[in-house]
């Protein structure tokens, strides 16, 4: 279990290094936005840290999920294909 927590710890300082949490203010909500989800800390540092998808990200919203750049949601989905991801695409969810 050590050995995790140290491995968990190190994705986060990576992953602090490289896409900042945002952190909204009390009582604001965003409409409208592209975020990208991931199954760990790791894959979303992975990401970030790749330039043909990582300067589509704006900030962090949590360990596994990003804000993407709005208006670039298509070319995000180009890039995430050309590097060999199959990203699922969700329209419309929320109230």
């Amino acid at each position: 279990m050590g050995a995790r927590v140290d491995s968990m710890n190190e994705n986060r300082t990576t992953l602090d290094n490289l896409l900042p949490l945002l952190e909204p203010t009390s009582g604001s909500a965003v409409l409208h936005v592209a975020v990208v989800e991931v199954r760990d800390a790791a894959d979303l540092a992975g990401l970030a840290s790749d330039p043909r998808m990582g300067r589509f990200l704006l900030g962090r919203l949590s360990d596994t999920v990003a804000l993407v750049d709005p208006g670039a949601e298509e070319a995000f989905l180009v890039a995430l294909r050309d590097a060999g991801h199959t990203p699922k695409r969700t329209k419309d969810v929320g109230p």
